[in-house]
């Protein structure tokens, strides 16, 4: 007790010795105002000479642990430099005390060091509690807010220009940088927010089932690069952030024609086959006569048929198709004339080609 006495003496002295060890902490690009900083060095010298003394803590001083820890997580302190800072207050303790004690107390001094270790690990372990816990608080928060930002961005009612920028800024990006946009539905939304869920460039939003991902387009660091591990329908160069929504409802859309297999599925791979369900939709029987050419045929020639359609529709070369397919120019020639003869679409006339095509994808691929 006389050791605490005489250490009680020397208050000051100890938040001295504790600023001169802080010094060498860094707290990075937190703002902690030095008034801030003082003032907790004094109340923690304060409480833990109150503890070693084996009294009470005055009223002001029993939920300090809590009302640091809470302070520094508001502040964005990062609790590893946090806690270096916190355990320089044993370092500060044991030297005032071996500063104050004469030849006969270092033997008392020894005998109780576990004291004061266990005294500042109580503290030390009650503010690493209370830091997590805000830190928990405040992330949840953060994402409330982030998901009402997205909300608005996303509703029915379009925000204006003003608004548009102000989400941006509060989302941290710019509102006329291009974007580009995943849209994910059934299973696999679990399988998409686990991978994004720790990707602070990327930004989510979930509704009717469906989720919707969009970032920052970066050229060769794409979606498409990257290839997720899940089927979305995808929109890349999204000319600024008013024009994510639209480009969602276009990548759900894509989603939902995407292929069987998985992978991104783009317009350039579906519009096809969503243009001929459109068209069968408002003119049934739209494709009747493809499919009823082709099923006229027999599996051998259906296919060598259906192969020469969709090359030469992709390279628009009687030469490219045949070294694509290993024939000759001349029976590629022979087998366009007999998707003519048998379809009564001539697939070199581009607008006839096109409507065979477009029949053509709603073709089951069983028969092909």
């Amino acid at each position: 007790m006389k050791l605490i006495q005489l250490l009680w003496a020397q208050r000051d002295s100890l938040v001295t010795d504790f600023l001169q060890l802080f010094s060498a902490v860094s707290y990075g690009e937190a703002q902690v105002p030095e008034e801030d900083v003082f003032r907790t060095a004094v109340d923690t010298m304060d409480m833990f000479l109150y503890l070693m003394a084996g009294q009470e803590l005055p009223e002001d001083l029993r939920s300090l642990p809590r009302d640091v820890a809470t302070r520094r997580a508001r502040q964005g302190v990062p609790l590893d430099a946090f806690l270096k800072a916190v355990r320089n207050d044993f370092r500060v303790l044991w030297k005032g005390l071996e500063r104050v004690a004469s030849d006969d107390g270092i033997a008392v001094l020894v005998s109780n060091m576990d004291l004061v270790l266990d005294i500042v690990e109580r503290y030390l372990s009650s503010i690493q509690q209370a830091f997590s816990e805000e830190e928990a608080l405040l992330a949840r928060d953060q994402r409330l807010y982030r998901q009402r930002l997205l909300s608005r961005l996303f509703s029915a009612d379009l925000p204006g220009s003003d608004e548009v920028r102000d989400i941006a800024k509060a989302l941290g990006i710019r509102a006329n940088d291009t974007f580009e946009v995943l849209a994910v539905t059934g299973d696999s939304v679990p399988v998409a927010q686990r991978q994004h869920e720790s990707d602070l460039r990327t930004y989510a939003y979930e509704a009717a089932g469906s989720l919707y991902l969009f970032r920052t387009y970066r050229k060769g660091r794409a979606w498409p690069d990257e290839m997720p591990d899940f089927p979305a329908g995808y929109v890349p160069a999204v000319d600024g952030l008013s024009q994510v929504p639209h480009a969602a409802a276009s990548a759900l859309v894509l989603a939902r024609h995407g292929r069987p297999a998985g992978g991104l599925t783009t317009v350039a791979d579906s519009w096809m086959g969503i243009a001929g369900k459109l068209l069968e939709a408002t003119l049934p029987g739209f494709s009747a006569r493809v499919h009823g050419a082709l099923d006229g045929c027999t599996p051998h020639e259906r296919q060598r048929l259906l192969q020469v359609a969709r090359s030469y529709s992709r390279t628009g070369s009687i030469k490219q198709t045949a070294e694509e397919l290993y024939c000759h120019r001349n029976t590629v020639v022979n087998r366009l004339h007999a998707i003519s003869e048998i379809m009564g679409l001539d697939m070199t006339v581009p607008a006839q080609a096109a409507r065979a095509l477009v029949a053509l994808s709603l073709y089951g691929d069983g028969k092909s």
